[in-house]
């Protein structure tokens, strides 16, 4: 059985807190639209393509026109392209995690998005070569100038020993019109030179089943996009109709810019990719996971250690945001937002069969919280995809946290602050008494935790040397 390890890594990639709640974003492994249950080796045939594409050249008084049928090969090769460019897709382990866009509108400079998950990973599938694909597919002299048909597609993957086959086709219109337009600078009129480029691309992506020869999965996807470009100024996007490209597959190209017709199709390709493999494999997507308020002004503290510890974000700083919040729930079981909240911690970790049972138990507590709600649905879902991995023989193997007696005992001891400035000393004593020996003197305005409480003193456990001692209690005040 092949294990899928999913252990816990550093970092978050934005976290916000206020007086109440706080957003939590971070990337998680997020099952696709379509989960394949069973299939665990693959083979992509070359899509067959349409093309078409048409020149139409409006500078000089007689205008120029090139017919679409008369230059559809230019764009034969986009087939065998978008099949390598899926299944360059399919191997990325840490698929939808590169070149997150930042910025509050996702324009700004391109970054590493960061997860939890580090030991997740998206490829999945064990992939076929497609020279493997094409020599059985020549053995049985099966054409690849048409789309093959189903049955046939199940004979080629019988004999190649894979559990699904993915086939498809694309259809490409371009036009590149230039023209001259009219430019004004001043009192002077200029003729300029301009290319439009327009560029739609379409593409349906069917899976076939070997063993039943039926289709389990299709997805169409299309972009348009719509450039033009006068000599002497910048690539524009006239249409605004061009979506940005989030994540792309190592072409190396400029977002939204196209030097040639072929170039504007392969920016098409590449966000048609990502749909379409998105559609039936995993991919790491930036989930917004909100925690709930705490209830109690006896947990103030603890909540505000757990929100402080999240400003700082790392694993170790997740464990002591999941130690305050157990704290929390050791005290009052019944509180659904400390409850909850754990949920929330181990989703991010991916431990989701403890988050499940933390979201259904605050959702038993409070139904009419909407954010529970969600919660369960969302983990409902990735359940049951972790249960299809299962099945192909992926086992995973959660992250959790191991909270010790110790550290639960801490997160619930009192705090207390020291009366008076850093100007001012306070003595602690080896005994709790005033005739006891004075082990050391301590300024005011800093904090202690409190180990316990005797008879009108304080123990503390000095944070320099760890040393314990007592504090008269008129000296401190406890934190709330």
């Amino acid at each position: 059985m092949r294990r899928f390890f999913l252990t816990a890594s550093l970092g978050i990639v934005l976290l916000a807190c206020n007086a109440f709640a706080q957003n939590f974003k971070c990337f998680v492994l997020t099952p696709p639209e379509q989960i394949l249950n069973g299939v665990q080796r693959l083979a992509i045939a070359d899509f067959t393509v349409t093309p078409s594409f048409k020149l139409n050249d409006q500078r000089s008084t007689r205008t120029r026109v090139i017919d679409a049928s008369a230059s559809k090969e230019r764009f034969t090769g986009a087939a065998a392209r978008l099949s390598d460019m899926m299944t360059a897709a399919l191997l990325d382990k840490e698929r939808g995690v590169h070149d997150l866009a930042s910025g509050p509108l996702g324009f700004g400079k391109k970054k590493e998005g960061l997860s939890f998950q580090e030991g997740a990973f998206t490829n999945v599938f064990t992939l076929v070569e497609r020279s493997q694909l094409q020599q059985v597919m020549n053995e049985l002299a099966l054409t690849q100038s048409g789309l093959i048909n189903d049955a046939d597609a199940a004979r080629a993957g019988k004999i190649l020993g894979v559990d699904a086959i993915i086939t498809g086709s694309v259809n490409i219109a371009g036009e590149e019109t230039w023209l001259q337009e009219e430019r004004k600078e001043g009192e002077k009129k200029t003729q300029a030179e301009c290319k439009h480029l327009t560029t739609n691309v379409s593409a349906t992506l069917r899976i076939i089943h070997v063993e039943t020869g039926q289709v389990i999965g299709s997805k169409d996807s299309r972009r348009l996009h719509d450039q033009k470009e006068c000599k002497g100024a910048t690539l524009t996007d006239p249409a605004k109709k061009s979506e940005p490209i989030w994540r792309r597959v190592g072409l190396g190209l400029d977002d939204k810019k196209a030097s040639s017709p072929e170039a504007a199709v392969e920016l098409c390709l590449a966000e048609i990719v990502v749909e379409l493999v998105d559609y039936f494999a995993p991919s790491f997507a930036e989930q917004k996971l909100e925690f709930a308020g705490i209830e109690g002004e006896q947990f103030r503290r603890m909540a505000e250690a757990a929100k402080d510890a999240l400003k700082n974000p790392s694993r170790s700083n997740l464990h002591t945001a999941f130690v305050q919040y157990s704290a929390v729930v050791g005290q009052d079981p019944y509180n659904h937002g400390a409850q909850f909240n754990l949920g929330v911690l181990c989703e991010a970790i991916g431990s989701y069969k403890i988050a499940i049972e933390k979201y259904d138990l605050a959702f038993s507590l409070k139904s009419d919280e909407d954010k529970y709600r969600k919660a369960k649905d969302r983990l409902a879902r990735q359940v049951e995809f972790w249960d299809a991995l299962a099945d192909m023989g992926l086992e995973l193997t959660p992250d959790d946290f191991e909270v010790t007696a110790e550290e639960l005992a801490a997160a619930n001891r009192d705090r207390v602050k020291i009366n008076g400035s850093s100007k001012d000393r306070h003595e602690i004593k080896a005994e709790p008494n005033v005739a006891s020996a004075t082990i050391t003197q301590i300024p005011g305005g800093i904090e202690l935790d409190v180990l316990e409480t005797v008879a009108g003193w304080y123990k503390v456990r000095l944070p320099l040397d760890g040393k314990e001692g007592f504090l008269a209690q008129e000296k401190a005040k406890v934190l709330k």
